[in-house]
């Protein structure tokens, strides 16, 4: 979840939310993420994603696929055209640090978002004649588990406009996934809408959220880094399970 700076309601156009929409589309091409879910509000959007690591290095055709989601064909093109110039001239050195510098910015969750909000940021500034800064610091996350705990992070995104009170029908907002999703929404048990979003909201930026097992595991797997090893899984009413009350909840996305 990302938020405007001041909490400005900048995306209160449905031009903007659809560009919103657009750029983070297209940054999840170019940088190897599936989105799962999304909402783009007046001053803030939640997506939910999954960053898929590939086993050896994205090749140099994927590159440019991805390169041409991003920035379009005729970039994509005209790169392939330097690349082989550069070739030509016995210079394949720069053509691998070039591809390696790419690579750098795909499968990472941190690189994805700023390559979205780049994106975002360059359109928004040219069309609305904007000077200050969008967004409010850093993006805020939270590391969760698959199956039901993945669907319950869904469905609170799911109800966002309709507990902002934009929609009565949430499948009737048009700028998130529900808008075009063609599988049925994996709803996650019996929670109320708005008991299940107050609870998700416990969960917080830069927690990991799951079942207690997995939130232990992963929390301990990643002490070393955080020099700590003190875990404590909350439960959170009877959805599931997030660390609470040490350093990873602020350090986890870093």
């Amino acid at each position: 979840m990302s938020r405007t700076n001041d909490r400005k309601f900048l995306f209160d156009r449905g031009g903007v939310k659809t560009q919103l929409v657009d750029a983070l589309k297209k940054a999840a091409a170019f940088s190897g993420v599936e989105i799962d879910a999304y909402a783009a509000m007046d001053n803030h959007f939640h997506v939910v994603c999954k960053v898929v690591r590939p086993d050896e290095p994205v090749p140099e055709p994927e590159l440019l696929r991805r390169v041409a989601a991003l920035k379009g064909e005729r970039a994509a093109n005209d790169l392939a055209s330097h690349w082989k110039e550069l070739r030509m001239l016995g210079m394949g050195a720069a053509v691998d640090e070039a591809q390696n510098r790419l690579r750098v910015r795909m499968n990472d969750i941190s690189e994805f978002m700023k390559t979205f909000k780049e994106t975002f940021n360059v359109w928004f500034k040219r069309e609305r004649k904007y000077t200050g800064t969008i967004w409010s610091g850093r993006f805020t996350s939270t590391l969760v588990e698959g199956g039901r705990y993945r669907a319950t992070c869904m469905k609170y995104v799911y109800f966002n406009p309709v507990r902002a009170g934009i929609v009565t029908r949430a499948a009737d907002y048009a700028w998130s996934w529900m808008a075009t999703a063609e599988a049925p929404f994996p709803f996650a048990g019996s929670v109320p809408a708005e008991g299940l979003m107050r609870r998700v909201a416990q969960i917080g930026g830069g927690k990991v959220f799951g079942s207690e097992a997995f939130v232990a595991e992963t929390a301990f797997a990643l002490g070393e880094r955080f020099k700590s090893w003190r875990v404590t899984a909350r439960a959170v009413g009877d959805i599931g399970y997030a660390t609470h009350g040490w350093r990873l909840a602020k350090e986890v996305a870093a």
